[in-house]
């Protein structure tokens, strides 16, 4: 039993991981939508605690399946620090599942991407920065 709601990221895994029509792949990607960090830092809050268990539990209950973690940041800044905190954030989750016993063979590294995919521009609203500044989860295998 997960602590998520319809249409979340533990919602829209299980449905792809359990439908035989989809397939992994480096293009099926998934937005955690609670996942936070304390500002300016890799460290998880206590909030993002719960969607890691949830995907932890998720890659229990399909250990076949394999994940890759990205980080990503907004377009504000130096660029090759959003690189290195988007690299930190997506290693700090990939740690947390280590921690929490996930399989090492189900966990295909973690890769920080920096701003090179936002879709806002610097001087947008932060509200729609926002939406740039986040974790993913890659789904290769299923």
């Amino acid at each position: 039993m997960l602590d998520a709601y319809k249409g979340g990221i533990e919602d829209q895994l299980v449905t792809f991981l359990k439908d035989p029509n989809t397939q992994g792949g480096k293009d099926q990607w998934f937005d955690f939508d609670n996942l936070n960090f304390k500002t300016g830092s890799a460290e998880l809050t206590e909030e993002s605690q719960a969607q890691v268990k949830n995907l932890v539990a998720i890659l229990n209950a399909f250990p076949k399946t394999k994940i890759k973690i990205g980080g990503y940041t907004d377009a504000v800044g130096d660029p090759k620090a959003n690189q290195k905190l988007s690299q930190q954030r997506a290693e700090s989750v990939v740690s947390a599942l280590t921690a929490a016993h996930v399989k090492p063979v189900q966990l295909l590294g973690a890769e920080g991407y920096g701003s090179e995919f936002a879709k806002a521009p610097a001087d947008a609203p932060d509200e729609e920065r926002r939406k740039d500044r986040r974790i993913s989860v890659s789904v290769r295998e299923k």
